[in-house]
């Protein structure tokens, strides 16, 4: 790539290709795109830029998690040095790496490129970055593209992104974490309101009231999301990264749902079963097993399972004792763990969070250092803690499941006909209501009525209750009198 090249001679090279595409347009060989700018449309004439002469973006969102996961080296050689020969590798190299990338080399080899990109004056790509990439691999010589205007500054090109990733159009769909960056550095901006954000990214809403708070708490739904991937990214101490969380988005979503929900009135619960579902993600439980992780399942069932773990059992209560507010020296050794470890948990009842605190601290080749009950200390793999505690979760929520079907029969009785003296309650009311109004049919009434008296004599007659003489007494109030009589 001719990256090197002095920035005038870029922007002359790319300004000669403007012309050329403008007027091949104006004598009707050419092609013009119109693209949404600033308040209007503009009309730009589709040029053939040479795929060396192009710089891609560092600033793309499509690829900005994946930045943000390189070393600290990568990082700041991009950062410092965007445009340089070795920065541009590395983001192709990202760009390769993104789940769409086959796909779209796929389409071009066979179709060629269908649509325009978008570039700056100064030659910087605004979109079509993995096309190019492709092209490159492809060994093609042109992207098509149109320019911008010189006056293009950040807020327009931020905004043309976000359109363009909203719009049909777009060839890749940015990753979950990439998304969740795209919406901070939006609100951050201060260029637009957190309405305005979320109707860009849900175009189907309207400005009526309702929809506008939609698209607010939309937003500040991902930006929750957000918030809670950097607390376990803070929590790992580098051993997680961004990418990690791009397939995990619905455990997140109903793990933040759940939290929400209890974390003002029961904040040391919240706290501990949020704990506990993490421990779940990591140890890859699906979000809908997860749904099942709460203060019963952690009280009730997860300890005991935890016990039954021939390999675990033996190390579990070094396992459970580091806290979520201890740093990471703890796993320099849990052997440090003594007397005072009593005192360090936060919560009251049964905590996972020394579990998600060490699977999140530790790398998936590394190994927990835990104490054996005499003292000595043996390396498990992170493997084994992670497996031990997949099938122990996974024991705990069929157990709990299981339990609840059990209750549910045995109470069913008594809920169905609660309903039943409902439903009888606002038959009676609607009837007054309607009964003498022209129109109201007598006879599909009167057919109803009979069978809720076959349903009736049915019950009286299946269970003995029903028919007793006035003034039985169906507590059992004066079957207990008799007894202590």
């Amino acid at each position: 790539m001719t990256t090197t090249m002095t920035i005038e001679a870029r922007k002359q090279a790319i300004e000669a290709a403007v012309k050329a595409a403008d007027a091949a347009s104006k004598a009707g060989n050419g092609t013009s795109e119109a693209i949404r700018w600033k308040t209007g449309k503009l009309i730009l004439p589709v040029a053939s830029v040479n795929v060396d002469l192009v710089l891609l973006s560092r600033d793309s969102h499509r690829i900005k998690a994946q930045l943000q996961s390189l070393p600290a080296a990568e990082q700041d050689l991009v950062e410092s040095d965007p445009y340089g020969v070795q920065a541009q590798e590395i983001i192709a190299r990202l760009l390769r790496e993104t789940a769409g990338y086959e796909r779209i080399k796929s389409a071009i080899a066979n179709d060629g490129q269908l649509d325009a990109g978008v570039l700056t004056t100064g030659g910087v790509l605004v979109n079509a970055n993995t096309r190019v990439v492709a092209l490159r691999e492809l060994r093609g010589k042109y992207v098509k593209v149109v320019v911008l205007p010189e006056d293009a500054g950040p807020k327009e090109i931020t905004e043309l992104e976000l359109r363009l990733q909203m719009e049909q159009q777009v060839k890749q769909d940015y990753s979950f974490t990439s998304q969740l960056l795209f919406i901070e550095d939006l609100v951050n901006s201060g260029d637009y309101t957190t309405a305005e954000i979320g109707q860009a990214l849900q175009p189907a809403l309207t400005n009526s009231r309702a929809d506008q708070k939609k698209a607010v708490d939309h937003v500040e739904g991902e930006l929750r999301l957000l918030s809670l991937i950097r607390e376990v990214l803070a929590m790992s101490g580098g051993a997680l990264n961004l990418l990690y969380f791009d397939d995990k988005k619905q455990a997140l979503v109903e793990i933040d749902q759940d939290y929400q929900k209890v974390k003002n009135t029961k904040p040391e619960q919240a706290a501990r079963v949020r704990d506990a579902q993490l421990a779940g993600m990591i140890a890859d439980i699906g979000y809908r097993n997860l749904r099942d992780v709460d203060a019963v399942l952690l009280d009730e069932y997860v300890g005991p399972a935890l016990e039954e773990d021939a390999i675990l059992a033996p190390h579990l209560d070094a396992l459970l004792e580091i806290t979520a507010s201890e740093d990471e020296d703890a796993l320099e050794g849990l052997d440090l763990l003594g007397d005072e470890a009593e005192d360090q948990s936060l919560n009251s009842g049964f905590s996972l969070s020394g579990i998600y605190t060490l699977l999140a601290q530790t790398k998936p080749e590394e190994h927990i250092s835990v104490p054996n009950e005499d003292g000595t200390m043996v390396n498990l793999s992170r493997e084994v803690v992670v497996s031990g505690l997949y099938g122990a979760m996974t024991t705990a929520i069929e157990n709990k499941r299981r339990d609840t079907r059990r209750l549910d029969r045995l109470t069913a009785p008594m809920v169905h006909l609660k309903d039943a003296a409902k439903a009888l309650d606002s038959a009676t009311v609607a009837y007054a209501e309607v009964n003498k109004r022209a129109g109201f049919d007598q006879n599909e009434f009167l057919r109803a009525v009979a069978e809720y008296q076959r349903a009736a004599t049915n019950f009286s007659i299946s269970t003995g209750f029903g028919n007793e003489p006035e003034g039985d007494d169906l507590t059992g109030d004066a079957d207990l009198e008799d007894t202590r009589a």
